[in-house]
């Protein structure tokens, strides 16, 4: 008698141990669901050590330093001479694997800053050496301009033929002194998936992409934060000393990962923009990357370098040292697999508890038969 029971405690009690198992895996799996963010920082560390590229051409600076405009916190200062040498000083995150996420950050341009008519990148999607950014924001003059390249699946093999083409749009005048919080969902576009883009501003939508909107590389592109300028650069003409040193600040830069076909949502007004250029659009999927009313176009913009033609884009070869994709992380790390086998493990454990009960009723018949 005293065996039967301990052997039934016995299976009790590691019966317990696989429903612990079991439902521990059940809910990491719903928890690594629901937290998907692959970045995420303030920059509250004091540091910038969570981005792992940097990218300073000339004496630019990265600094982490109180938020101004009544922030509170910290926030990164990128700071950008006009000495003839300097003409980029950011900072990127990690690849990501191609899907559907949304980035979002908050920007401030001071009051000192001076209207420019060529454009100053802040923030821009990078596919890699040798490509345009695929996905861009810029500052030309007081204007917010996004801007999205791409190469359709058949043109990949020959870059030095085939221009990547390109649609700009106008999302909105530029306040200075301001804090702006910007979240552009993006669903990367591969040769099976569809591309879009859905960009907003203080909680308003203010722009759209629909179509191609990357380079089809081995992983989507990376996030890079700060500051560009391409007609700073001695070999485009430009003259050192022309303005004072440009200043940009960046705070809370995340990455989560969203179901595809997720979007803005606000009460506030919708301002849709519309493209103002779009450079040699093909394929099937390009007339959804702007409206019909947009034209091609290769003209220069005049701007304060003389003789100096725009370069609207990073056209140049990125020299970042890309990485490999950034793994997807979330919850206590277990996966399906462990839910898997937690579940074998309990009906198991069950199996274990009804064999040994119907043991038992046997040998209790047969005694009171005796």
């Amino acid at each position: 008698m005293f065996q039967r029971y301990s052997r039934r405690r016995q299976i009790g009690a590691a019966t317990a141990a696989l429903l612990v198992v079991g439902f521990g895996a059940t809910e990491a799996v719903a928890d690594r669901a629901l937290t998907s963010v692959p970045f995420k920082d303030g920059f509250e560390s004091g540091s910038t050590a969570a981005f792992h590229r940097k990218g300073i051409d000339g004496t630019g600076s990265v600094d982490v330093t109180a938020a101004p405009g009544g922030r509170g916190g910290k926030g990164v200062r990128f700071a950008m001479p006009d000495d003839g040498n300097s003409y980029r000083t950011e900072i990127a995150t990690d690849r990501v694997p191609y899907g559907s996420y949304r980035y979002t950050f908050a920007n401030y341009l001071p009051d000192d800053w001076l209207r420019y008519d060529y454009q100053t990148i802040v923030s821009q999607w990078h596919g890699g050496t040798g490509t345009v950014p695929a996905v861009v924001l810029a500052v030309k003059g007081d204007r917010w301009m996004l801007g999205v390249h791409w190469k359709l699946p058949s043109e990949q093999a020959d870059e030095s033929k085939q221009p990547a083409h390109e649609a700009t749009y106008d999302l909105g005048p530029v306040r200075l002194g301001h804090w702006n919080q910007w979240s552009f969902d993006i669903t990367w576009s591969t040769p099976t998936t569809p591309g879009s883009i859905t960009v907003g501003l203080d909680g308003a939508r203010v722009g759209s992409h629909r179509g191609p909107n990357s380079y089809h590389q081995d992983t989507a592109p990376y996030h890079k934060i700060g500051l560009y300028r391409p007609n700073w650069q001695a070999a485009k003409g430009h003259v050192k000393g022309g303005t004072p040193a440009v200043v940009n600040y960046y705070d809370d830069v995340t990455i989560t990962a969203i179901s595809p076909g997720a979007s803005v949502s606000s009460s506030a007004p919708s301002s849709p923009a519309s493209p103002t250029t779009t450079a040699s659009p093909s394929g099937p999927d390009a007339s959804a990357s702007a409206s019909a009313s947009a034209a091609p176009t290769g003209a220069s913009t005049p701007g304060s370098t003389p003789g100096a033609a725009e370069v609207p884009m990073d056209t140049g070869a990125d020299t970042d040292n890309d990485g490999g994709p950034l793994a997807r992380t979330g919850g206590s790390g277990r996966t399906p697999i462990a839910l898997a086998a937690g579940s074998a493990l309990l009906a198991g454990g069950l199996a274990l508890v009804l064999r040994g009960r119907a043991r038992a009723t046997r040998r209790r018949a047969g005694s009171h038969r005796g």
